[in-house]
């Protein structure tokens, strides 16, 4: 939805135009009171919604300041508010940009498959040493040369 705030705007600028004239029996507002008010409400047409609330209340402080220093004939000053108040009324919301959040992490690496548990090793292991034995003369071939010394073979 579109903000209204443009279609307002030639409320409050024919406000102010109506005040800034030369006419001598027609109230105005000096030039140099009015045309900061009319640039800002121009500006205000073409901003978006946070800018143009924010220059909104800048509008509206500036018209309270004129008012009180008694810089708008009071024939203006209801139409001049009037106009500023419907801009307040009608003042977009500003919702601040919201970053975009990082893209989530990778996901983690898939986990390794388990170690072997150390008994499965173990048992490995035995194997292989049994295997190992085989050949360094501890078996019964082999007992003669390491066993008895007094054998079968003389002695006496």
């Amino acid at each position: 939805m579109r903000s209204p705030v443009p279609i307002l705007l030639p409320v409050v600028l024919g406000a102010l135009v109506t005040g800034c004239g030369s006419d001598g029996g027609t109230p105005r507002m000096a030039r140099a009171d009015v045309a900061p008010l009319i640039r800002l409400a121009d500006r205000i047409s073409r901003e978006g919604p946070c800018a143009q609330a924010r220059d909104i209340r800048v509008l509206d402080r500036e018209r309270a300041a004129l008012v009180s220093a008694h810089r708008v004939p009071s024939a203006l000053a209801g139409s001049l508010a009037s106009g500023v108040d419907a801009l307040v009324a009608q003042m977009p919301v500003c919702v601040p940009a919201v970053a975009r959040s990082a893209p989530p992490p990778p996901p983690p690496p898939p986990e390794p498959p388990p170690a072997t548990p150390p008994e499965d090793r173990k048992g490995k292991h035995d194997k292989h040493d049994k295997q190992s034995k085989h050949g360094h003369g501890h078996g019964k071939e082999h007992g003669d040369k390491h066993g008895d010394e007094g054998g079968d073979e003389g002695g006496g």
